[in-house]
């Protein structure tokens, strides 16, 4: 377990969001509560409730429609699983990019001066729409291209596949025969162009008329729009720019490499641009916060591969020049703790199994700690190395930055694999659900003459508020276990009732994952006292009265109703 919880609980509590102040949500406490779940066991389950609670929060999608961000997540999931069995090198990217995400929220928690550099840069002066709560601004664009900045390595993983498969049948004869398979497109222009929802001309006007340079450019165009922000940013010259994205891909085809950072920033750029289009938000969204991270996307892998080399030769690049693209190469590079290998070669490597920060104002050391093995040797000298040459580390950490490993002699934990895929309820109606939950809990201490300690939902603490979420978010986890599905509401109807011989296995399980998430949060076994989060019910389920297992009896008697009450119903095979 990585020592990250100060630095991501200091972050928090300076974090402000919108929705929670204007249109009063709560959704700081159940980014920050999945995100401390995480924290205490790092899996791709806990892992995809925080891709699932950030881009929930941060929802942009057709109304009635399920959210297609976390989706696109559940693809990546089946491809590592099952298309890299055919491939020698292959790791975890969803876990990864969450430790990403959490590795850049240490640093800008602690670095004075990266807050300072971002703050420099964002808000643009030309971008009239940036989030004034605390430290929002960065959330969201660090959320977008931390959290996606891999989500096009299904690409990859199919690219490699076929050149491992052609290369096998090539070298039948034991000859060392080399073939490379080439990975083309029809239409390339389409899947690198923005959907037209709103006339081009209309939905450009602003980022048009801020920037003089952008008048030739085809706005509907991600490479245009990528090269243009690179150049204004760097200093690159736009034409060469222009002319290296373009044939961007048939360089991949010639030369075999496929970059996965590339297609991120492709799928970022056209669903967000469909998205607010269609949803006539207001344009300077994508023209400036989505653009920003969809090139820091493409530059997480693109600075080392062309801007560091012939035309371009650029050096270590400075925080202050392009405050975001720094931190997301910076933190991929770093994370190299707990990946689940799934290639054949790969899965008997010895990487680290977690990290440890020393992270203060000027001072950053990160240890890497191996619990059953040695790292290879020079392999913390070798990331301390490549790191300097990408980026300017003195200019943020002014005391010093380094690298060093350790080992623990100890077996490394078994990563769980993830739930099964079912229907997604709306945010807003999950909470809507976490609501009716704690209302219900309500009235169930009344009837047994106990006066409720919080009388509404809004009253509830920020962990007790993510307790509710989570007993929402897993009633369909639960159901699956048993045979029961959702579904959204049908002519042919649903269960109305949970069958009783099932009750028991449910209440078991519920109270399992209630305590797992209080012991998450800091809650410790004593009289009950929600202030010192002390709580007398911190043991196993049958070491319950049977007053209490009887109360988790009734919550999951109440699913039907619960499920109802945003539009789905409960089903079976």
């Amino acid at each position: 377990m990585s020592n990250f919880l100060p630095y991501v609980n200091a972050f928090f509590d300076d974090l402000e969001i919108y929705e929670d102040i204007s249109g009063g949500h709560s959704y700081k406490a159940y980014i920050s509560g999945a995100v401390r779940e995480f924290l205490s066991k790092e899996n791709r389950k806990n892992a995809l409730e925080v891709y699932r609670m950030f881009f929930d929060s941060y929802r942009i999608t057709m109304p009635g429609e399920e959210n297609s961000f976390a989706d696109i997540v559940d693809i990546l999931l089946q491809y590592e699983d099952t298309a890299a069995t055919l491939i020698e090198k292959q790791r975890d990217h969803v876990v990864h990019s969450v430790n990403v995400f959490l590795t850049g929220l240490c640093i800008y928690s602690a670095s004075s001066a990266f807050r300072k550099a971002f703050a420099a840069a964002v808000p643009e002066k030309e971008y009239h729409n940036a989030y004034s709560t605390k430290n929002e601004e960065f959330f969201y664009r660090w959320g977008i291209a931390s959290l996606f900045h891999d989500v096009g390595y299904p690409l990859e993983i199919v690219g490699r596949q076929l050149n491992e498969f052609v290369g096998m049948i090539a070298d039948a004869d034991g000859n060392e025969t080399k073939v490379k398979a080439r990975i083309s497109f029809d239409n390339l222009e389409e899947l690198r162009t923005i959907s037209e929802v709103l006339p081009a001309e209309e939905f450009s006007s602003d980022f048009r008329k801020a920037y003089k340079e952008a008048a030739e450019l085809d706005l509907n165009k991600a490479n245009d729009l990528m090269a243009f922000r690179i150049h204004h940013h760097l200093g690159v010259d736009l034409e060469t720019l222009r002319d290296k994205l373009d044939n961007f891909v048939s360089t991949m085809a010639e030369t075999g490499m496929i970059d996965h950072g590339y297609y991120s920033a492709l799928i970022v750029l056209k669903w967000y641009g469909f998205l607010i289009q269609s949803n006539r938000y207001n344009s300077e969204y994508f023209y400036w916060p989505v653009l920003d991270s969809a090139t820091a996307i493409l530059l997480h892998n693109w600075y080392k591969l062309f801007l560091q080399k012939e035309p371009f030769e650029l050096g270590a690049m400075k925080a202050a020049d392009d405050p975001l693209s720094f931190l997301l190469i910076l933190c991929d590079e770093l994370q190299e703790w707990n990946r689940e290998a799934h290639g054949r070669i790969s899965r008997g490597d010895i990487r680290p199994d977690t990290v440890v920060f020393e992270l203060s104002d000027r001072k950053f050391s990160v240890v890497y700690i191996t619990k059953k093995g040695r790292l290879p040797e020079g392999f913390s000298e070798k990331k301390k190395e490549t790191i300097y040459k990408l980026l300017d580390m003195n200019g943020v950490f002014s005391e010093g930055f380094n690298v060093r490993d350790e080992v623990l002699n100890l077996w490394p934990e078994r990563m769980s694999r993830p739930a099964g895929h079912c229907p997604r309820p709306m945010l807003a109606d999950l909470e809507r659900l976490a609501a009716a939950i704690h209302t219900q809990y309500n009235e169930k201490q009344a009837q047994s003459g106990e006066k409720p300690e919080f009388a509404e939902f809004s009253d509830l603490p920020d962990d007790l508020k993510y307790s509710n979420m989570r007993q929402a978010r897993s009633i369909s986890d639960k159901l699956e276990s048993v045979g029961l599905h959702l579904r959204k509401k049908t002519d042919l109807g649903g269960l109305d009732r949970i069958p009783e011989e099932l009750v028991d296995i449910l209440a078991e399980i519920e109270h399992e994952e209630w305590t797992a998430s209080r012991k998450a949060s800091g809650w410790t076994l004593g009289e009950k006292d929600s202030g010192e989060k002390r709580t007398p019910y911190l043991v196993s389920y049958d070491q319950l009265s049977e007053e209490i297992r009887e109360l988790d009896r009734q919550s999951i008697r109440n699913i039907p109703e619960l499920v109802q009450m945003i539009g789905m119903e409960i089903y079976e095979d």
